[in-house]
């Protein structure tokens, strides 16, 4: 028996692959949520964190949220683009970017809030209610992870 037949009945034991297999699923219970307000599950993480960004970097933001800085940026430009988010100049460093919402990002923040907490009410009764304690792990695992 080689290693691959070894290994793939195992396929389940995988951290990684069930994180993202997790993931796919539930970003396609938040997408279909928000669809109605023309945001999609990526973009509702992005204007979330803007929306609390008070004033931070896009650097900063990117390391608050554990994300790549150039990701972020491509992110961002895409809101930038929809008229969601303002990306103003640093006052202290003019190639920094201080990313904000907009009037039009914060209204169609709060309409995709609607559907946000539809998805978030499904994903909670299939994961038993137990929702504050699963964000807790993942949050732990990633910081874990990502301020190594």
């Amino acid at each position: 028996m080689d290693l691959v037949d070894q290994l793939s009945p195992r396929g389940f034991d995988c951290v990684c692959g069930n994180l993202r297999m997790a993931a796919r699923a539930v970003s396609s219970v938040y997408d279909r949520h928000l669809a109605a307000s023309g945001v999609q599950s990526s973009q509702m993480a992005v204007l979330w964190a803007v929306s609390n960004a008070q004033g931070m970097t896009v650097k900063e933001l990117a390391a608050r949220i554990a994300m790549h800085e150039t990701t972020l940026i491509r992110n961002l430009r895409v809101l930038e683009r929809e008229g969601w988010v303002a990306l103003e100049v640093g006052a202290d460093d003019r190639r920094q970017r201080i990313p904000s919402l907009t009037r039009a990002g914060r209204a169609v923040f709060a309409k995709a809030l609607l559907g946000w907490k539809k998805a978030q009410a499904e994903v909670a009764r299939l994961l038993d209610d137990k929702v504050a304690e699963t964000n807790r792990k993942l949050v732990r695992l990633t910081r874990a992870i990502w301020n190594d």
